[in-house]
């Protein structure tokens, strides 16, 4: 599964699970693009950066519960 954490900027392996939201594959680099613009719920030095998980991960089980979607060049943070 693809999804967007925020993760600290210069190490972006090390990511929040608990802020984990999925991501569609067509438009993840859209999202990230928009996220990291408008510095969305980011702290100093955080940044939004996509990830692979799987089932292994924790941020798997949090980012089933919610997603960033696009919409008419419109992103919005809801529940699945």
């Amino acid at each position: 599964m693809k999804v967007i954490a925020k993760s600290v900027k210069g190490h972006e392996f090390l990511y929040n699970a608990a802020s984990a939201r999925q991501v569609s594959n067509r438009s993840a680099s859209v999202i990230l693009k928009v996220l990291n613009e408008k510095r969305y719920q980011l702290k100093d030095n955080e940044v939004w950066h996509i990830h692979e998980v799987d089932s292994y991960d924790n941020a798997f089980y949090y980012a089933q519960n919610r997603a960033f979607k696009i919409r008419k060049g419109i992103v919005s943070d809801c529940y699945v």
